[in-house]
């Protein structure tokens, strides 16, 4: 190699590329709403031309569906944390408050993720896939559960925990559109929302896990 020789520059990957794009979109996602978004807007934003990003998203809506994919990711990471029970016994209704405030810190923390979950839009693409979405944090927040407690027999026809879940988030979505965040009285309806519904099915008081399993259930 010459000293001194300018070296070629590195050609970016095709997902360097695309998370080049997604960034670019997130970032304009965090200041307007959905129908001020454009393929020029986001390539202007990115620094790239706008046939890089028709090259891999032929349309505005196939970005938005990628995002909405990445979104999905991060929250299923939200719920997979640590649990938050303590040394003391909490209820399920406590549990169930705490995973539902970690989706609202996120969803706080991340604007272009509320306005492409809860804005007020209608692409077709993204409310299917964000239903579809709901089934598996449903089921993710039925084994959280049972981590801890010992869940009675639960209707078979309906996913109680996907409904809980979509009931919340429907509190959360009025508040994004009238609001342009969420506001302390709702976050806190939503959290009651959930609770209350899942009450028609949980008794107050749940039975522990065994000790055996990694939980104190003697004492609670």
């Amino acid at each position: 190699m010459t000293p001194g020789k300018p070296q070629p520059k590195r050609r970016a990957s095709s997902q360097e590329r695309i998370d080049r794009i997604l960034d670019a979109t997130v970032t304009l996602l965090d200041q307007r709403t959905l129908g001020d978004m454009s393929i020029y807007a986001i390539a202007a934003q990115a620094d790239i031309p706008p046939s890089s990003v028709y090259h891999f998203f032929p349309q505005l809506a196939d970005v938005l569906a990628a995002l909405a994919q990445r979104v999905f990711t991060e929250l299923d990471a939200v719920l997979g944390e640590a649990p938050m029970l303590g040394t003391d016994c909490l209820s399920w209704t406590v549990l169930v408050e705490q995973v539902e405030e970690r989706f609202q810190q996120y969803y706080q923390s991340h604007p272009a993720a509320r306005e492409l979950l809860l804005g007020a839009h209608e692409l077709v693409g993204i409310r299917q896939a964000d239903r579809q979405h709901d089934s598996l944090l449903g089921y993710s927040l039925r084994a959280y559960l049972e981590r801890y407690y010992q869940l009675p027999a639960l209707p078979q026809d309906v996913d109680i925990f996907t409904l809980a879940m979509q009931a919340a988030d429907k509190l959360l979505a009025i508040d994004h559109q009238q609001h342009g965040q969420l506001t302390a009285p709702m976050r806190r309806e939503a959290k009651r929302m959930m609770v209350a519904y899942l009450g028609l099915y949980l008794p107050p008081v749940l039975p522990r896990i065994a000790e055996s399993e990694g939980i104190d259930g003697a004492d609670c």
